[in-house]
């Protein structure tokens, strides 16, 4: 079974997703499909990092006298091949779960797909990124913002499909309301039961 989490920032999605892995004994892959994609390509981590879930504009292919700019979309198209590659490899090791980075997509004509998007009161998920990054509340809200904006953007130019719509996921929970572990047991009533 391949599980694949969507996540809100602040909503602990990645943290939801090692702990579920770690209960059902079965990898999680999240900046390690960064590593893997390294190991397999010309690319450096620090490269891959870069590109990681951020926004794409299209509109600078339309802009010849910009070079550097037409360079940076390619790059980006090219870095993001290489992590699609890794995320199809690592799937075919067995079962495992998937943080972000378009794997419901990518894996969606699997029949052992599972896709999961953690959403939350937008207060509760303020508040959450204050306490783990030791932010204020002005620079929380902030980075929830840009964070967000920048998984929707990767996720739309990518697969055409709005980044938390409903109909994209079989299972979405307000991980901001049941925490980690209730999170965890929801998921693993519903695996069990399909």
């Amino acid at each position: 079974m391949i599980i694949t989490i969507g996540r809100q920032h602040g909503t602990d999605g990645r943290t939801i997703a090692v702990e579920l892995a770690r209960q059902l004994n079965i990898p999680c892959y999240s900046r390690e499909i960064v590593d893997e994609a390294a190991r397999n390509s010309s690319f450096s981590k620090e490269v891959l990092n870069s590109y990681d879930e951020k926004r794409v504009s299209p509109y600078v292919l339309t802009t010849p006298e910009y070079p550097a700019f037409n360079e940076t979309f390619h790059m980006n198209i090219e870095v993001v091949s290489v992590q699609f590659d890794a995320i199809r490899s690592l799937s075919e090791k067995g079962d495992c779960v998937f943080v972000g980075r378009c794997a419901d997509y990518i894996l969606r004509n699997r029949e052992d797909l599972v896709r999961v998007f953690f959403y939350g009161d937008y207060s509760n998920r303020v508040k959450n990124i204050m306490e783990r990054k030791a932010l204020s509340e002005d620079k929380a809200k902030k980075l929830i913002k840009e964070v967000d904006k920048d998984r929707a953007s990767y996720y739309r130019y990518y697969t055409d499909q709005i980044w938390g719509d409903l109909d994209n996921y079989d299972l979405c929970i307000d991980s901001t309301k049941i925490g980690i572990e209730g999170s965890v047991a929801v998921i693993r009533s519903y695996v069990d039961h399909i």
